[in-house]
Formats: C-alpha cells, sequence, structure tokens
C-alpha cells in the first residue's frame, strides 16, 4: 500500500510563529541570535523554496524543510530538537511508514503535479470539490497543520486506536445500513476470510480532543508525554481558531477511505492493530457533492475491501517497484472493486450506472508519476474499472464468482493495456 507523507520536522517552527514566544517549555525563553552568514543562507534557501511562504512578520517559514529566516525560530527548532529522542528523525520516518496508510485523497489534489505530456490528466471535479471546502480556511493555518501532521491526524487515531465497538468510531447514522450491507455482502463473496475485519468510521472530533490527538503523537511519534500534550493543546486550539475548519468537521480531515492489516507483518506496533477497513465522513460528504453519493459509497467499499483480498491472498507481492508497484496495486483494487459491486452475486448495481459513478474513483485519479504514491491516471483507473464490470457480466449467465487468484491472473494479462499511454 502507499506510504503516508512523513511529518515535516517544521513542528517546532510553526510552534514558534505562532506562540509568539510562549511556546513548548523545550523552546521558551530568550533565544540566541543566529550569526549574520547562517542567516543570509538561511533566508535564501527559505525564500527559494516552493514550499515556503511569508508570514505577516516578515519572515519565510518553509514547512517541508523546517528552514526560516527567522533567527529566533530557528534558534527555537534547534533547542526544541534538541529535546526530542535520540535518532528522532529516522523514528519519524519510520513510523509514518511501518502502518502503510493509502495517503489521503486531499494531500493528493493539494500537491498534485500535472504532467500532461503522455497521460491526459487535468484538475478533476475532486480538486473543485477540495478547492470549495479549503475556500475559507485560512492559508497559513492550514500550511502549519499540514507541518504537525494534523491533516492526518484522523487517519492515525482511527487505525491505531478505533473499534467498531467504540462509539466514537460508529458509522454515521445516514450511511451506516448501506455500508454495513455492502461491508458483509464483499464478506460472503470472495474466497478469503474477512471475518476478522472491522468497519468502522472516521470523524473530525479526534481535533477537539487533546487527549486523542497527545496518544497518536506519543505511540506513533515516539514524543514524551507531557511535550505530546503541550502540542496536541496547540493543534487542538490552531483548529479551534479558524471558523472555516469547522472544529475539525471540515471534510478535509477525513476524505479518504482505506484498509489496513498487519498480517505478516513483524513490527510490533502494527501486530497490535486489527485488520479494518475506514470509511471517513469527508469522503462521503465528497462523493455526495460530485453526483455519486448514490453508488459511490458502495463502490468504494468494493474498492477498500479490494485491497483486503490483495492482503489475504498476498497479491501485493510483484516484480514491479516503487510507483509503478503501488498503480498495479490500485489499478487492482479498482478492478476487483467493480467485479464485486456490479456481479450478480455481489451488490449486483446497474453496470451503467456503477460506470458513470466511477468518477468516484477517476476523481482520485493522479499524475504525479514519480510518487511512491502514485494510483494511476484517471483513465487507468476507468479502464480498470471498466474492465472488472465486464469480467463480472461475462459470468452472469453462470453466476460464477471466479476464485480470486483467478481474477487475479486475468487481471495481470490485461494490466499493460490499462496503463498504455493515452497518446
Amino acid at each position: 500500500m502507499p506510504k503516508p507523507s512523513p511529518w515535516s520536522v517544521a513542528l517546532v517552527a510553526t510552534l514558534s510563529l505562532s506562540l509568539g514566544g510562549a511556546g513548548l517549555a523545550a523552546g521558551a525563553g530568550a533565544a540566541s541570535a543566529t550569526p549574520t552568514s547562517a542567516a543570509s543562507a538561511t533566508s535564501a534557501a527559505a525564500s527559494s523554496s516552493p514550499t515556503a511562504f511569508v508570514a505577516p512578520n516578515g519572515h519565510t517559514y518553509d514547512l517541508v524543510t523546517g528552514v526560516t529566516d527567522d533567527p529566533r525560530a530557528a534558534a527555537l527548532v534547534a533547542r526544541a530538537m534538541a529535546s526530542l529522542p535520540a535518532g528522532w528523525q529516522a523514528r519519524r520516518q519510520a513510523a509514518v511508514a511501518r502502518l502503510g496508510v493509502e495517503a489521503s485523497a486531499p494531500r493528493e489534489a493539494l500537491e498534485r503535479a500535472i504532467d500532461p505530456t503522455q497521460y491526459q490528466c487535468a484538475p478533476t471535479r475532486l480538486d473543485a470539490y477540495v478547492g470549495g471546502i479549503l475556500a475559507k480556511v485560512d492559508r497559513p493555518t492550514l500550511s502549519k497543520l499540514i507541518g504537525l501532521g494534523a491533516l492526518d491526524m484522523p487517519t492515525y487515531d482511527t487505525l491505531l486506536f478505533g473499534s467498531s465497538s467504540d462509539p466514537l468510531y460508529a458509522l454515521t447514522k445516514g450511511s451506516r445500513n448501506e455500508l454495513t450491507t455492502s461491508f458483509r455482502a464483499a464478506q460472503k463473496f470472495w474466497d478469503t476470510d474477512g471475518s476478522n475485519i472491522s468497519l468502522m468510521a472516521m470523524h473530525g472530533d479526534v481535533l477537539r480532543d487533546p487527549a486523542r490527538v497527545a496518544r497518536v503523537y506519543v505511540v506513533l511519534y515516539g514524543l514524551p508525554q507531557a511535550y505530546a500534550a503541550q502540542l496536541a493543546d496547540y493543534v487542538v486550539g490552531l483548529v479551534a481558531s479558524d471558523p472555516g475548519l469547522d472544529g475539525g468537521d471540515n471534510p478535509i480531515f477525513t476524505l479518504n477511505a482505506f484498509a489496513f492489516s498487519a498480517e505478516g507483518d513483524p513490527d510490533p506496533l502494527a501486530a497490535t492493530i486489527p485488520d479494518k477497513l475506514v470509511f471517513g465522513d469527508g469522503m462521503l460528504d465528497a462523493l455526495d457533492a460530485i453526483g455519486v453519493g448514490d453508488v459511490g459509497p458502495r463502490a468504494v467499499i468494493g474498492h477498500e475491501y479490494g485491497h483486503h483480498v490483495q492482503y489475504d491472498k498476498h497479491l501485493f507481492a510483484s516484480p514491479l517497484t516503487g510507483p509503478e508497484a503501488t498503480r498495479r496495486t490500485e489499478l487492482m483494487a479498482d478492478a476487483f472493486g467493480t467485479y464485486f459491486v456490479t456481479h450478480k452475486r455481489g451488490l449486483a448495481l446497474n453496470t451503467a450506472r456503477v460506470l458513470q459513478a466511477e468518477q468516484s474513483f477517476y476523481q482520485v485519479g493522479d499524475c504525479s508519476f514519480t510518487s511512491e504514491g502514485h494510483h494511476g491516471t484517471p483513465n487507468q483507473r476507468l479502464r480498470a474499472s471498466t474492465w472488472g464490470a465486464s469480467v463480472a457480466a461475462q459470468a452472469q449467465k453462470q453466476g460464477q464468482v471466479l476464485p480470486s487468484l483467478t481474477l487475479d491472473a486475468q487481471f495481470e494479462s490485461a494490466l499493460p493495456t490499462f496503463v498504455a499511454p493515452d497518446a
């Protein structure tokens, strides 16, 4: 599965920028000035970075690299970094990579890289939707939250601590029956044992609860409890300070759905997490907004359950590497999901409408060809979904459900046609 983006090293830079000197205990008090030569170099590096922004105080801050021309902030960064656990950077990168959660759709929409030279790829309705829900959000605030890892906080909270029996992670009333019925149908449809998979929701209310935010920082990132508590208070306050974020209920925080399994993973943290299929409130909102709310949620369930079939049958393994490997697994999940939702013994949804609703997959196609999280272009994803529906249609007369490994073999044969250039 694609890995989430690493948490930025600039978390303390954002703290120093917004706390105005009160800061964390590690950075409180006066800081020594940065030498002039170092400040000049830092200023040039920060101002030339595409991920940097100029704050109202006139200083430039890069929330990806942590570089700033603010000498006080730079000193706070150095002091705060010194207070973190030994080998923090390596531990941080390992922590976000170890769980293998798909990169969130909002991050992909925010960071979309368009390359039209070979593949037809342009801004989609999802991009327009994301732009709309961010229209009233203060951009410096958003940059700080990205740097602090807060955009994915509901994802990690649900992954690490969510339970289908906990009301905090219950599906919303309006979606519960549809999602649960579709999920149970998938469990019966596939030749895999899905009895250990829990279906649950992801809500943004975690960003109103400092204790829940702090435990993510402690468990996933290894921060000391006291430091994590201060950081959590800051994040919750930052979210509350911007009305556009709606106290964490802005869909940008939960615009994702993902499958997780730690089967065969030797990592002790991953081993404690049961198999899950998580559906974010923001994803439901987005599917409604782009006009596929009638079929889209069930198609997403089909796609994510397709990943669980891959886990169970060890279908992630392939000779491909990097972006091509991720693209293969995502296109397979598109194909498997559509096969299930249109099959006579699956959800038996209207094929024409499902293929229209595959726009819900099309919209999260991307053209970031070199990204480790590359899901495939919109056209590639639509081809894979259309193929899945056609295989289901061919089996309708017999009512036969192909064994998952047989379907995989057919998919592997068809894959080159899915990824062929558009032009």
